[in-house]
């Protein structure tokens, strides 16, 4: 019987805490898009731009697969 009542207890705050987040007021729920768009514009200012091409990699990653390639069957 117990078990039953403390299901019941989960159930309803669960339902509880659902239906208190779908009524926050507009104002928490821009301040969490202000935040985001804070984090997300710091994460942006902080990433490097990348000064070698696609081309440069492919080339780079090819020689060293030929190399391996190589080595392998010298043995």
């Amino acid at each position: 019987m117990e078990a039953v009542l403390n299901k019941s207890k989960n159930r309803k705050q669960s339902f509880v805490s659902d239906v208190s987040i779908r009524l926050q007021p507009k104002a928490l729920i821009m301040e969490d898009i202000e935040y985001w768009q804070a984090v997300s514009k710091r994460l942006d200012s902080s990433v490097l731009d990348n000064g070698i091409t696609m081309q440069e990699i492919v080339d780079e990653v090819n020689a060293v697969r030929k190399e391996r390639y190589e080595k392998q069957n010298r043995i």
